[in-house]
């Protein structure tokens, strides 16, 4: 290992000392398999990156940017590794968070890649290095959100989370990212369209705060008396637990131990109802504690207690009846959010719920648990948990108030409701876990929602399209496993139908998620916009990047104008809209560019060959309407990119459009592949060879469709022979070589 470590250091630091502009992506590419040896490669290269490169001198706030080692921390950003490799690289550097801001700000990281770096170092073994990471990552929050831009600060937090969430090896840290959130002030600003509406008693944030601050408010006096009548209230539920199952043996025994806690007021006895659920069983015996206990108060217990296995249901409600005839039982429920309440067990769950079916007649009062967030999140969460899944006999949501209008088909399509008890048709349930998941608890809610994902994930969905919170993260998160499933099933225009009316921007988001993913879902997306008649809407709101190529779709099915489509964007949007359009360009003929993303918008063939089938369309337009952008670099970019484009593909120079078949007879699908063949062969993806051999083997092709694809590109290679003499010399020449 210590041969291999000094070889790759010396290779790693040879490809840094060579590198220039001209070579910046191959020691990129070549830096970048060394990650590939695992962690102990990827703490290698970063370290010896480190070493060359010295970005720890004391200059580092006037240093010059580093592309290459921002580089290759981006690249291992994304590498599940990257928490262990990161923290190990710096073991031996003294973290500040005036280092970590120049460190970020030399390598130009981004917003997001900082937040990224903050939480990574918010998990170190070392206690000062752990807390710059998170005092770090909390000041980067609170620049996002006094300093908003063109999104708004919800809709970049929300971004950053799924970032967050995609990625294994960051994924952990959702919960710490939204915990550090809470204790930052957010701005209102105006949300980003894909954001719904948060309305104003939505805005909890600063729950934490809040409180801590009201309770410095109160005096010493106040604090004490508070004390006082906090110890008063749990000594009656730590003392019942102390004496054991003894105290319910009888009523007359009952009465005597509880009457030393009147009055018995609602607080006492959620506390009390705390403390019994969560001994229901596994008490220790103390029977000689509950003896002595009541000899000491002078009673006249029972000589010796029967085996006791639990508290007596019966006994505890008669006597609390006794001793507090005007109890409200709904209230004590409410109750249930003080420290300490926490259901362990499905057992404790159903053995709380007997007690309250012999204290009331009443449906539970739903309210009391998934009204509004509690204070005691953990202790919500642990009742919440076990009573989604309980039979409708111990537990049911059917009375909520707030309940999903249930569809019983769709298209002829009876969904699936999952629980007997109705969980997932209550609103205020679903409200309760979005609220949750924002609080630092995203992990626990996932695990509960992992029931209604795999039984009846259309509900779900349905019920959290009526949902909406600061950054609508479950939502999200939701919608990105179940809307390609909708996108896919035979209930798919009808679910996204009624979804659309219910919440447009929740399907907005979904389109551009299952766009992002699966890039071959355009077509089924395109086609149900078109039934639904929302395609005009959709293409007016989602991002330039997915509207372009949605419209060029549309107009090889002639459900859109493609020339009036992208005059009237240009005229609207001017320079923004142009630079969309030679990006699009760009990706579809030569595979993207610098500007776009790792993971850059690679498609099938049959959608490429669709795409490139507009390319007539778009440089006309463009051409001729230079006159609207006021970038000169712009209209100097498109002469360059119209060239290389000609240069590789002469047949649009032929009658100026390739996006109109050029023989007659043959489909449309035909026509394309046919065209992609003759574009990798210009453009030198295919060899003359392999293009011969291809055509040798479709002439004699039993299939029917390849067939075909040899007549119409016979019949092509004819119809372009008058056009041979405004063919550049490269492509002549390919010509001339393809007919022999």
């Amino acid at each position: 290992m210590t041969k291999f470590s000094s070889l790759a250091s010396n290779q790693i630091r040879f490809l840094l000392q060579s590198l220039n502009e001209v070579n910046f992506d191959s020691v990129f590419q070549e830096l970048c398999q060394f990650a590939e040896y695992g962690t102990d490669g990827s703490i290698l290269l970063l370290q010896t990156c480190f070493d060359h490169l010295n970005p720890f001198r004391s200059d580092l706030k006037d240093m010059q940017p580093v592309p290459i080692l921002g580089a290759v921390i981006k690249y291992l950003l994304e590498k599940p590794n990257f928490c262990t490799v990161f923290s190990k690289s710096l073991q031996t550097v003294e973290i500040s968070e005036s280092f970590l801001e120049n460190f970020s700000n030399g390598l130009q990281l981004s917003l997001l890649e900082k937040i990224t770096i903050g939480l990574t170092l918010s998990e170190s073994e070392n206690l000062d290095t752990r807390l710059c990471g998170k005092n770090f990552c909390v000041a980067q929050i609170e620049e996002l959100c006094a300093n908003p831009s063109s999104l708004s600060c919800s809709e970049q937090i929300q971004n950053i989370v799924l970032f967050l969430n995609r990625s294994e090896g960051l994924s952990k840290h959702v919960d710490s990212f939204m915990q550090m959130l809470s204790l930052v002030q957010l701005e209102e600003t105006p949300p980003f369209v894909l954001t719904p509406l948060l309305p104003d008693e939505m805005h909890e944030t600063n729950f934490l705060r809040w409180n801590m601050e009201l309770f410095h408010k109160g005096g010493e006096n106040d604090f004490d008396a508070i004390l006082a009548d906090i110890q008063k209230e749990m000594n009656m539920g730590d003392i019942v637990k102390e004496l054991g199952y003894g105290c319910t043996v009888n009523v007359s025994q009952c009465r005597e131990i509880f009457s030393l806690f009147l009055p018995l007021t609602e607080d006492t006895l959620a506390k009390l109802l705390g403390s019994i659920a969560r001994t229901h069983a596994g008490l220790e015996d103390n029977q000689s504690t509950f003896l002595n206990f009541s000899m000491a108060l002078g009673y006249s217990p029972l000589s010796e207690l029967p085996p006791l296995s639990s508290w007596n249901i019966d006994v505890l409600i008669d006597t609390i009846k006794h001793l507090a005839p005007g109890i409200n039982w709904t209230g004590v429920f409410e109750n249930l959010d003080h420290e300490g309440f926490f259901v362990p067990s499905e057992e404790a769950f159903s053995f709380l719920m007997s007690v309250y079916k012999h204290a009331c007649k009443e449906p539970f009062p739903l309210h009391a648990i998934c009204g509004s967030v509690w204070k005691n999140t953990e202790g919500q969460l642990s009742f919440l948990k076990y009573a989604v899944s309980a039979p409708p006999e111990i537990f049911t949501f059917a009375h909520s108030v707030r309940q999903l209008a249930y569809i019983d088909a769709i298209n002829g399509h009876k969904l699936q409701r999952g629980h007997a008890n109705h969980a997932w048709l209550c609103l205020d349930l679903l409200d309760v876990f979005c609220q949750l998941a924002e609080r630092g608890h995203a992990s626990s809610v996932r695990s509960i929602l992992d029931y209604p994902l795999k039984h009846c994930p259309e509900i779900l969905l349905l019920g959290m399209a009526h949902i909406n919170t600061a950054y609508n993260l479950l939502q999200h998160e939701v919608s990105l496993i179940v809307f390609p499933m909708i996108l896919k099933s035979s209930i798919g225009s009808g679910m996204i139908l009624h979804l659309w009316h219910v919440n447009p921007n929740l399907v907005l988001r979904g389109i551009l998620d299952c766009q992002t993913n699966d890039v071959d879902s355009i077509t089924r997306i395109l086609d149900i916009c078109q039934e639904l008649k929302i395609l005009s809407s959709v293409l007016e709101i989602i991002p330039y990047f997915s509207s372009i190529r949605l419209a060029a779709l549309a107009s090889r099915k002639e459900f859109l104008d493609l020339e009036k489509w992208l005059i009237n964007n240009l005229t609207t949007y001017k320079d923004v809209f142009f630079e969309e359009c030679l990006k699009f360009l760009k990706d579809i003929h030569f595979g993207g560019s610098h500007n776009l993303s790792s993971k850059s918008f690679h498609q099938s063939t049959a959608v490429l060959n669709l795409y490139l089938e507009t390319t007539a369309t778009f440089l006309k337009v463009l051409k001729n309407n230079t006159g609207l952008v006021a970038s000169s670099q712009l209209s100097e970019e498109l002469e360059k990119l119209h060239a290389s484009i000609m240069d590789s593909n002469p047949r649009l120079q032929n009658s100026g459009a390739v996006d109109s078949s050029t023989s007659d007879g043959y489909a449309d699908d035909i026509e394309a592949e046919a065209n992609s063949y003759f574009h990798q062969m210009f453009s030198s993806q295919l060899t003359i060879d392999a293009m011969v051999q291809m055509l040798a083997r479709f002439k004699e092709s039993s299939v029917k469709r390849e067939q075909s694809i040899f007549e119409c590109m016979i019949a092509n290679l004819f119809e372009e022979y008058r056009f041979f003499p405004k063919y550049p010399e490269r492509q002549l020449r390919i010509a001339a070589v393809l007919f022999g």
